[in-house]
């Protein structure tokens, strides 16, 4: 048998109290726009204002990790003279 809604909200709030010791806790984050392999050559071989090519398009967005597991997916903004992003989608557990 399912659980219905409130069921649902109350396994919900229990879950969250417990947690409420660590909520403070700082996680670091990170921005990734996209991946790329080089050769040990290729590295060695880059320069100022070298340009590596990304595998993702500047319209697909960037991934926001942490532990190298993605939870979100966003776009960069810019809030005055500050990049920001503006998170879109939140990811499944386990994607």
């Amino acid at each position: 048998m399912e659980p219905n809604q409130e069921e649902l909200r109350v396994q919900n709030e229990a879950t969250i109290e417990s947690w409420k010791d660590h909520l403070d806790l700082l996680i670091p984050i990170a921005i990734e726009l996209g991946r790329t392999k080089l050769t040990a050559a290729a590295i060695l071989e880059l320069e100022t204002q070298a340009i590596v090519q990304l595998a993702r398009s500047t319209g697909e967005g960037v991934d926001v990790l942490a532990d190298d597991q993605r939870l979100a997916r966003g776009e960069i903004i810019m809030i005055e003279d500050r990049t920001g992003i503006r998170i879109n989608e939140i990811s499944e557990r386990g994607n």
